[in-house]
């Protein structure tokens, strides 16, 4: 009998147990799964100062055939950030081959520091030329890349914080339906550090 209620205990810990582990592993899978809307491919990153980097912006969960999007990147404006990015320059990634695909953008500028940097608004248009050839639903991971510069904080002795922002992203279809793009994590925050 003791055998017995000790073989009963030891299956109900075991299957238990393996319940929560197996729970566990399936929300941290899905736990990257989660991202939808337009959203920087990294939450975080570290990079040296004075230092030129490449960033990519990518959709997920695009609903419906987007044929325009716009949204803003805000630089050096997040709580807690200090001013130590310079925006260079934004370009179409790879999902974006189609030549009908048109980006601008406009860049309304803060005031300069003496590291050369200031608190930035990129305002992004993207549209498709061609009648009805926007982007199909689906994922696109690499849909914009954005161009900075960490500016020179040699006097540095521990990281600082800045990010980029994406703020107020809208799409729609070529008949002027909304399609949310709104993103599910909207800050790549980066530490910077002397090198």
């Amino acid at each position: 009998m003791k055998n017995l209620n000790l073989i009963v205990i030891v299956c109900f810990i075991l299957f238990y147990f393996s319940g929560i582990a197996q729970t566990d592993k399936i929300s941290s899978t899905t736990k990257g799964a989660k991202n939808s809307g337009l959203v920087f491919k990294k939450e975080l990153e570290h990079r040296l100062a004075d230092s030129s980097y490449t960033d990519v912006i990518q959709l997920h969960k695009l609903s419906g055939k987007a044929q325009s999007i716009q949204f803003r990147i805000l630089i050096n404006k997040a709580a807690g950030d200090s001013t130590i990015l310079i925006f260079k320059d934004i370009q179409k990634g790879s999902d974006l081959k189609d030549p009908g695909w048109l980006l601008d953008y406009n860049v309304v500028k803060g005031l300069v520091t003496k590291n050369g940097a200031s608190n930035d608004e990129v305002y992004i248009v993207l549209y498709n030329s061609n009648k009805n050839g926007g982007l199909l639903p689906g994922d696109y991971s690499d849909l914009i890349k954005v161009k900075y510069k960490v500016a020179d904080i040699t006097a540095l002795k521990n990281e600082i914080k800045s990010s980029m922002k994406i703020a107020q992203a809208k799409a729609s279809t070529f008949n002027g339906i909304a399609i949310n793009i709104t993103p599910t994590r909207n800050e790549f925050k980066i530490y910077a550090r002397s090198k």
